[in-house]
Order: C-alpha cells, then structure tokens, then sequence
C-alpha cells in the first residue's frame, strides 16, 4: 500500500505541475523538436570530390545554427551500393538525435562496419547480405580491437552492432529502401543478442556516504555564506568608490585608486558597462587606474565586486544538484525560465531537459522538513533554497549584462574566467556543458579549498538515488526522484552496492519470516506487526537475538519460533509506555489459557506455562494505567499457544 501510495503521489503532483503538452511551459523543449525536424528535412548526402585532392568522398551534411555539421563516411565507399543504403539511413535517424549522440555514432559505424567492410574484397550490397556476413561481423567484432591487442568490452561490441541496427531500423518506412531494410531485420540473420548479460555491471556504482554528502552540503552553504556577505559588501564599496569618484571630480583631484578599490571598480562599471575590460583598455582609460590594479589591488579582487566568477558558482551548483537530482548537463545548463515558484513561495519546481534526451526532467522542491534537514526549502529561512536562488541573481546580475553570448543571457550559472580568455559565458562545451574544463577546474579548487574526497556532479546524482533508497527503501521512490522513464534503468545502472546488499537481506528476511509463520502454523504472523516487533516470535515484544535463542526446543542459526514464550526469556523487549504493544500484551494471558482446552495436555501446560505467566504479570504491572485504559479499547484475539 505504500509504494502505490508514493507512485499516486508522485503521479498527481507530476501531473499538476507537467502538463502533457509541455510546449508552451518549456520553450526549449519545442524548440529542440522543431530544430531536429528542421536537421532531418534539409540535412543532405555530399558525393561531390575533395575538391583539393580529387579523391572520392561521402558525407552527411546537417545544417546548424553556426555552421553545418559534417559526418565523413568516406571510408564505406568501397562498397558504394551498401554505403549509400547506410548514410541514407544515419541521414534519417539522425535528425531525431543531438550533436554528441550523431558524433558518437558516426564513429562507432567508421571505427566497426566501415573498418570490417574495408578488409573484404569483394564488393557488397544490401541485397546480398546473409547470416554469414553477419556471423563474420561478430567473429570480428569478438577480435582484438585495441592497437595493444586487447579486445573491446561487450557492451561496446554491442554499440557497434547496435548502430548498424540504428541506421537499417530508420528506413523501415522509406520510399525506396524500406523492403530491404525490413528483410535484413527479419529474414538476413541480424544477432539479436550476440553478447547477453552485457549490460550487467561487475563494478558497483560509486555514491557517497551520508557523512561524504553531509560534508558537501556544509561546505557548500558556508560558501553561500560568504558569498551572501560579498554581495552586500561589494554594494557598499561601490557606493564608496561612486562617492570617492565623484568628490575628486569636484575638488579636481586625482582618484585614490591605490588605497581604494571600491574607486577603481566604480570607474569600470562607468566606463565599461557592456563589456569585460582588458588591460589594454583600461590603460587607454587612465594609466594610474592600471597600475593601482596591476601593483596594488590585482585584477581578479576588482573584478569580483563587480561580476561572478567560476568558481563563486560552484556551491550554488552543488546544492542545486543535490536538490533536483538531475543530470550533470541538465543542471549546468539551467535556465531561470525554467524555475517555477509557487504562490506562497513554498515550493519551487526546477524543469531540464537532457542533452541527449527531449524528455522534459521535473524536480519539485518542497518545505518539507523528511526531505533533507540540512538544506531547507521554505522561504525566509537561512540558506533557504529560495534565498539561495535570490543570492545567485544578485550576484550574477552584472556578469548577465556583460555576456559574450547573449542567448546563455537566461542561463543560472554565468561567469567570468579568473584569467586567460575574456570571454564571459556560461558552461557549455561540444559533448555537453560538464566537459568544460573551466566547471571541472573549479569544481576540483572547491574539493581541494575544504579538502573533501573527490567528487562529480555524476556522482551526486548516484548519491542521491541512494539518499532516497535510505529515506524510504523504495525502487520506485529512487526510479522518481532520478526520473527515469523505466525500472530498468534505475535498477541497472544505478543501485549501488549498499542498495543491493540490503535487498538481499530483505528478500533473505522475508524467506526466513514466511518460513516461521508456515512452522507455527500461522500462530507467528509478521504481517500484522510493526517493524520493530517482527523479530520477536511473541507479538507486541522485540528480540535482541532471534537466531539463538535460549529457549527449549529452539536451534541456534534458525529464527525462534517460541511462540507466548518471550515474556520469560532475557532476549525479550518490551515496551510497557506504546499502546499498541500493550494490546498484544493485554491478549496474551487468554492466549495461554486458551491451550488448555484441548490444545496440549494439562501436564505439559502446568509445568511450562505458569512460569511464564507469572513473568507476564509483572510485566503487566509496570504498564501505567492510562497506557492501559487506552490499549483496552482494542479487541485483539491472538491464537492459542502450544
């Protein structure tokens, strides 16, 4: 009942939020959409020579925002008839597709078929491939691969085979090619499942610790902290500077750039409201103003009450991921239009997209206490996430303004470089933003500043798949706080080995807890019981040691099952102030007595029941009476003993 407590919860609030047609609450979800029907209608086969070298070439062209992406399949030309049957099909499946998904493709097709294709002599078609081509791709794909003579793990032997399967799959509905590609599917042999178990992993994941992930969140909000008195102070400065400037104008006197520095960052943001100054500038600005930073203040503490750096960023990231779970790329590349607050400010629901995925991802925080006590929601509380987000805008409002790209104007995360290049952006890189390097140089000056383990925003996102494995010990829990379409995948790639060690000690306490209900005839039933008392053989008492047990007739290693027996035995534990055990404890006497009526034989009961009743009574006696009154209420017939 629980679990499909949580899955109609989950689904209701999903659904309030996420509206099936999320076009209109998430632009960029259409306009990826749009953007890849645009890439299959006008995306087109190259033929034409290297007009350098004259040498034949094949490419697949897809138009792009900058410039056009160029997939280079020159290689298959070997075997022109099969080669233009395979980029006609890359051609079709990649428009549905992003840049890094296309990239890694076009090099598993190249670096498998076309390298295999190569080595044959003999020129091929479509038409004439059978299971022995296919058995002799795979014999080869089972070869060594690597340049040291070691072969490739199966799970990317299967990403060869699978991008083949790709390109063939994507002409099933295609004017000309659609009855070969359907019949070397169905009639030519293709392997189904050449390597099996491939996907099943040897290494466990990776997640933090609680006492790893708590660090984190500590050294993540004294950052915000500081941070939070930065923004506060710079205005001040700046107001200071502004105030400096001015008088000196007045009184025609020179600045005191050298032993003020609110004044040199007041004359940038005078002079160069929509640009990130170079040295050179401001020397032709004034030469006094670049020495004082030059000699004096450094170019860096200047520039930071002024704009954000990469590194200023990287707590608010951190508890950001650590609130939403998303993806690393979904996460650095964040927009402020997709942030949902509600009316009363007390839930905050944060909307991404994958980079390889048009899925709209969803993560609703709410000021809700069980969630994370570390990191509250609520607005107006310290390090509220809600303040957190007020504190980021403020201390990335002039960075916004200064952007070397306008379209990342929207972004949450934008920064200036600490040294280097001048351009000011926000993370992004070719195969997603976690590739910048800048991210992971910050990241790594974070981890060394408070000296934690090492970590990445990967790592995070496992971590707290197990957070919610431990808050609630549900897969479907963890499959919607991570926001995976199936089981699947949540129970493939991301249950560490804590979450399957205790899955087997469930699985293992159950058998054991089925198998003492069956050998005491039903008398034992954990069903019924709450979870600390289903130890105990007795209900309403606990256990400090169900598997050797001092009773009679109980056998070290198996679960006791001395039914009626715990008020006398020293493993026993009771709990004479929880109403609910004094129920079960109020049934018991009628329970024994009831095994005199024919049960077992009134020798044997005289000589091991009394004993225990009167072990009973004593018990009964430090029950205080109002616990008692009220367990009393309750009806509850246990069955006899014996």
């Amino acid at each position: 009942m629980s679990i499909a407590a949580s899955v109609v919860r989950q689904a209701k609030t999903r659904a309030e939020v996420v509206p099936s047609d999320v076009a209109p609450l998430f632009p960029q979800s259409a306009s990826r959409k749009k953007d890849s029907e645009s890439s299959a209608v006008h995306s087109r086969i190259d033929e034409t020579p290297d007009p350098k070298t004259g040498a034949p070439r094949l490419w697949v062209v897809i138009p792009g925002a900058k410039s056009p992406e160029v997939y280079d399949f020159s290689r298959f030309l070997t075997h022109p008839e099969l080669a233009r049957f395979l980029v006609e099909g890359f051609r079709q499946w990649a428009g549905s597709v992003s840049t890094p998904t296309r990239s890694r493709r076009c090099r598993e097709l190249n670096s498998g078929l076309g390298a295999f294709l190569s080595s044959m002599r003999e020129e091929l078609a479509p038409a004439s491939i059978d299971e022995a081509f296919w058995t002799s791709f795979v014999a080869w794909l089972n070869g060594p691969r690597h340049r040291n003579g070691k072969v490739w793990q199966p799970a990317v032997r299967a990403k060869t085979l699978n991008a083949v399967k790709s390109c063939i799959t994507a002409l099933f509905d295609h004017p000309e090619h659609c009855e070969v590609a359907t019949a070397l599917m169905d009639k030519s042999g293709f392997p189904r499942n050449a390597w099996p178990g491939r996907s099943r992993k040897s290494v466990p994941t990776k997640v933090l610790s609680p006492l790893e992930r708590h660090s984190i969140i500590l050294a993540s909000l004294s950052e915000v902290a500081a941070i939070r008195q930065h923004v506060h102070e710079r205005e001040t400065t700046l107001e200071t500077g502004r105030t400096l400037l001015e008088n000196a104008r007045q009184n025609e006197l020179g600045p005191l750039y050298r032993t003020e520095i609110g004044a040199c960052a007041a004359m940038i943001d005078a002079a160069f409201p929509n640009k990130l100054a170079k040295r050179d500038d401001l020397y032709d600005l004034d030469p006094e103003l670049t020495n004082a930073i030059q000699y004096k203040h450094g170019m860096l503490p200047v520039r930071r009450i002024l704009y954000a750096t990469f590194r200023d960023l990287v707590p608010f990231v951190l508890l950001i991921a650590i609130r939403t779970a998303f993806n690393a790329d979904t996460i650095l590349s964040l927009n402020w239009s997709q942030i949902r607050v509600s009316e009363d400010g007390h839930t905050i629901t944060f909307l991404g997209v994958k980079n390889r995925s048009s899925s709209l991802q969803a993560s609703i925080s709410e000021d809700d206490a069980t969630l994370d006590s570390d990191f509250p929601a609520e607005p107006g509380e310290p390090f509220a996430l809600a303040d957190l987000l007020r504190t980021l805008r403020l201390l990335t409002e002039r960075t916004r303004a200064i952007l070397s790209d306008p379209s990342h104007a929207d972004r949450l995360f934008v920064g200036i470089p600490a040294w280097g290049s001048y351009r000011v952006r926000s993370y992004d890189h070719k195969d997603g933003p976690c590739g910048d390097g800048t991210w992971k140089f910050s990241l790594q000056k974070f981890i060394h500043d408070h000296k934690l383990k090492s970590f990445s925003l990967r790592t995070l996102r496992f971590s707290e798949g197990e957070a919610e494995w431990r808050r609630t010990g549900d897969l479907l829990a963890v499959r919607d706080r991570l926001g995976h379409h199936t089981m699947a995948t949540t129970r493939t790639h991301y249950t560490s080995d804590g979450m399957r060690r205790e899955s087997k000690l469930r699985v293992a306490e159950t058998q054991v807890l089925y198998q003492r209900w069956a050998r005491t005839e039903g008398r034992v039933d954990p069903r019924r019981q709450p979870e600390e008392c289903r130890s105990a053989a007795t209900p309403g008492f606990g256990c400090l040691d169900p598997f050797d047990s001092p009773r009679p007739a109980q056998r070290k290693g198996r679960l006791c099952t001395a039914y009626g027996e715990c008020p006398i035995c020293p493993h026993a534990q009771a709990w004479p102030q929880n109403v609910q055990a004094v129920a079960y404890y109020l049934a018991l006497p009628k329970a024994i007595q009831d095994a005199r009526l024919g049960r077992i034989s009134p020798g044997h009961w005289v000589k091991k029941w009394p004993p225990i009743l009167a072990a009973h009574t004593l018990l009964l006696g430090e029950i205080p009476l109002e616990v008692r009154t009220e367990a009393a209420r309750f009806q509850i017939n246990l069955k006899p003993v014996g």
